[in-house]
Order: structure tokens, then sequence, then C-alpha cells
């Protein structure tokens, strides 16, 4: 069976198990699950893979909500704010867990105010570059970035991203100074 059908087999039956516990049937309403990230990343494709699947099998809307920027932290912001009753779920990230290490004033504590439900897929960091830009290999990036210092710039999903994080111990390793430009996703 494909990963991402047993993945949703295992979330749908942690939501449905979770409601025979309950004297209520869950869900009476829709579901939204936010996303910290635009529409068309890789964290909104799975959500909204996961919400039609879960909108047939618990017989209610499960609509998506992108509420993207801050490396996660507006999405976490708003689902720790909201009502805790399974309604408004968080499409999590390894961000969420740095975040507390990055901003010093966050609203929320993440250990304290999720709870995990499940896993939903696993992606690697990867690093790319602009095909016209005349290196072949790491090292030739980095003999490049060297001879241009503070030239050569990374992007990111947002300041305290995985890919924020990855691109400055990149850099350190290397010896090497590359700006960093954050995106909301």
């Amino acid at each position: 069976m494909p990963m991402k059908h047993s993945l949703f087999k295992c979330f749908a039956g942690l939501l449905l198990s979770a409601s025979c516990s309950v004297a209520f049937s869950y869900p009476t309403k829709p579901v939204t699950i936010v996303v910290p990230a635009p529409p068309g990343g890789t964290a909104d494709t799975v959500a909204r893979s996961i919400s039609a699947r879960l909108t047939t099998a618990l017989g209610q809307p499960v609509v998506i909500e992108n509420k993207p920027g801050a490396g996660g932290v507006i999405a976490s912001q708003y689902v720790a704010g909201a009502p805790a009753d399974g309604y408004t779920l968080l499409m999590g990230a390894v961000h969420h867990t740095i975040a507390a290490n990055v901003y010093k004033n966050l609203s929320y504590d993440f250990q304290k105010d999720f709870a995990p439900i499940t896993v939903v897929g696993v992606l690697p960091n990867v690093l790319v570059v602009k095909s016209t830009l005349p290196v072949n290999s790491v090292a030739q990036l980095i003999s490049l970035a060297k001879a241009n210092p503070g030239q050569m710039t990374y992007g990111s999903s947002g300041i305290g991203s995985t890919q924020h994080l990855a691109g400055a111990l990149f850099s350190k390793i290397a010896g090497i100074s590359m700006n960093h430009v954050p995106y909301k996703g």
C-alpha cells in the first residue's frame, strides 16, 4: 500500500478513535487544517490530499486555510488561539519546534499548546542552484561564493525555517558569506 494511503488511514483512525472516547460524535461541523505556507507548496498539497479523503471519511467538510509567514509562527499562533476542540488543526513541521529558539516572544508554547496526531510525510532539504550559475558541484559553488563574498543569496520559506537554518549552517561550515532572502513559503 502506498505510504500516503497508510498515513491517511492512520490519521483518520486517530481522529475517529478520539471521537469514540467522548460523549458527542465528532465531527459535527467542518474541520479546518491550517497550513503555514502559501497555496501550491508541498505542505499545502499534502494537506489538500488529506482533506479530500478526510471529508469523505468523516462526513464533514475538511477545509484548508493557508496562513503563511514567519517560518510557521503566524499559523501556529492562529491555531494556538483557537478552541482546543479538534476543529482547527495545524499542518505542523520541524520549523515549529525550532521557532522557540529563534523568536523570543512567542504567544504560544509548542510543547504545551499542541498535541501531535500523526506524521503525514518526510521531506528532505535539497541544495539547488540556478541553471545559469557556472557550477556543477558543491565544491565549485563554495569556490564561487568565496571569490564573491556577500554576493550570493539563498531563499527560504521564512526566518527560522529549516531552509534558513540549513543555509546559515552551510555558510558557516563552508566559510562563505551568503545573504538570506526569506519568503512566506
